[in-house]
């Protein structure tokens, strides 16, 4: 089974979480992310190790990065935890428009893995 959400966050200047990721079990997503505002934007990728928020790679790597205008990324993004989240800022704000897909597994007969919080 393929989960695929497309959707807009506005990015203001103050660290927020953007958007995250909850799972069952270790997280593998492909994300494409771009800058549809006028202001550069920074981003990193955290995983929850059950007791605090750490990010998934340094400084200059595709999970910790700066977003110019109109720029688009697109890689996979891994953690052997289940709580993924996607933080970030912008000087003046910005836009970010991101799709999330993920390949998820179900037994036959199983429920759709779909969780509203």
């Amino acid at each position: 089974m393929t989960i695929h959400c497309t959707d807009e966050q506005v990015v203001g200047e103050t660290l927020s979480t953007l958007f995250s990721v909850l799972n069952q079990g270790a997280v593998a997503m492909l994300v494409i992310i771009k800058n549809s505002g006028v202001n550069t934007m920074n981003y990193r990728f955290q995983e929850w190790n059950g007791t605090a928020w750490s990010d998934l790679g340094a400084s200059g790597s595709d999970f910790y990065n700066t977003l110019s205008e109109n720029e688009v990324k697109s890689f996979k993004v891994t953690s052997a935890y289940p709580q993924v989240r996607m933080v970030g800022n912008a000087s003046g704000g910005a836009f970010l428009s991101f799709d999330v897909t993920r390949y998820v597994e179900r037994q036959s007969g199983g429920a759709l893995p779909i969780l509203s919080l």
